[in-house]
């Protein structure tokens, strides 16, 4: 079922609201278009109408592919992880046949969770009662079950959800019928490999997390560089800027990746104040972004090897928490790999952050509906196509192909 705008009809006596203005959509419906080039922005009430918010959650973040955690802590025979997707609480495990299990964190007597944050266990024990069930799921163990009049253990396995690996990354997805995220995502895989050919020996060094006053949708509209020199000015758009004017997009089905151009003069002067280990081949100078849908974000800098991760996972309609976490292949990271993730975290995710939050802020104003995508027909590094895509994704999955939708 497409979702319909929320009426405009106030009650009697309160101040009436503006008059809409005629967007591009006929009769003054929604402008958002199936061609970037053409494509107004999504409807402002996307963003902040409770209803919307309730649609994604069942059609976006209960069906698809979510970060659960690394394999690095999934090595052995009983190794497990928790997360939350929403309201919702999952655990992973290794079990005894090297299998990655997920289930439904919660117990099948009276719904107490059973696992907290991450460790290792022979067998999963509830808190509160005692059940105990094996690393596969099975209710091993119930006291008092001989005592039950009709009780079977087979009646109370654990809930299960679907885990799969893919790179160094472990994915969930509540959706038993979803496509297989390396099925859907194979190719993105291989072009990190290649960028990244060390990957696999990257450790987590470190995780910063942040709230950000806004609709989780407005991190996936960061799929530009329009704002780059505005907002940016130390990455791009000055004189020490580290990044030449630039953004080449690849869009593939579920993930899209920009590449950024590193500026020479200004990386050949950072490198020879590196370490003298690491020489112009081990540098990269280009500044790579991939997103995966709905909610990831991976990006590698310039220097040595690095990568970033930003998983966001909504906490409302009007708020996100965002988790970034950094791999580097030196454990404790050096001093310039300490020192750029210091930038990012307090420079740069900053300035985005105030950015979303504003945005939040004026997108509800009564004269604002709909704005215009910026899309030019070279899909320049100033064109808006990247963010196109992210919200034509957030439109097929509230709307299917039904485009004259309000």
């Amino acid at each position: 079922m497409a979702i319909t705008e929320p009426s405009d009809a106030e009650p009697r006596g309160r101040a009436r609201r503006p008059k809409r203005i005629n967007y591009p959509g006929r009769g003054g419906k929604s402008g958002f278009h199936p061609q970037a080039e053409h494509s107004a922005t999504l409807p402002s009430y996307y963003y902040y109408d409770p209803a919307i918010f309730e649609r994604e959650k069942e059609e976006i973040f209960y069906k698809t592919w979510q970060l659960a955690g690394y394999v690095a802590d999934l090595a052995n025979v009983g190794d497990y992880i928790t997360t939350r997707l929403l309201d919702q609480l999952i655990f992973v495990v290794r079990d005894k046949d090297r299998r990655l299990r997920a289930f439904y964190n919660v117990c099948m007597h009276r719904g107490h969770t059973l696992l907290e944050g991450k460790g290792n266990v022979k067998n999963i024990t509830c808190p509160f009662h005692a059940w105990t069930y094996g690393l596969d799921g099975a209710l091993k163990a119930a006291g008092n079950a001989e005592n039950v009049v009709g009780f079977d253990l087979d009646d109370f396995a654990l809930s299960e959800v679907r885990a799969e690996q893919f790179l160094h990354m472990v994915f969930i997805n509540l959706d038993p019928d979803a496509t297989s995220l390396n099925e859907q995502a194979g190719d993105l895989a291989a072009m990190m490999r290649r960028v990244l050919p060390n990957l696999d020996q990257m450790k987590k060094v470190r995780r910063d997390t942040y709230e950000i006053k806004a609709n989780w949708k407005l991190l996936g509209d960061q799929l530009e560089c329009y704002h780059c020199p505005v907002i940016h000015p130390q990455v791009m758009g000055s004189e020490d800027s580290y990044l030449q004017p630039s953004f080449e997009s690849e869009e593939h089905g579920i993930w899209s990746i920009d590449v950024s151009r590193g500026a020479d003069d200004v990386l050949e002067k950072i490198r020879k104040f590196l370490p003298a280990d690491v020489g112009a081949e081990t540098f990269t100078k280009d500044v790579y972004i991939w997103f995966l849908w709905p909610n990831l974000i991976l990006i590698t800098h310039h220097g040595p090897p690095n990568l970033k991760i930003g998983y966001a996972m909504p906490d409302g309609v009007g708020n996100v928490v965002r988790h970034m976490d950094h791999f580097v292949l030196n454990d404790p990271p050096n001093a310039f790999e300490l020192a750029q993730m210091d930038n990012h975290m307090n420079i740069a995710a900053p300035q985005d952050r105030e950015a979303m939050e504003k945005q939040m802020v004026g997108i509800r104003a009564r004269g604002y509906r709909q704005g215009r995508l910026m899309v030019d027909s070279e899909h320049s590094w100033r064109s808006e196509h990247g963010v196109h895509f992210f919200d034509d994704l957030v439109w097929k999955a509230l709307n299917g192909d039904r485009y004259e939708a309000g």
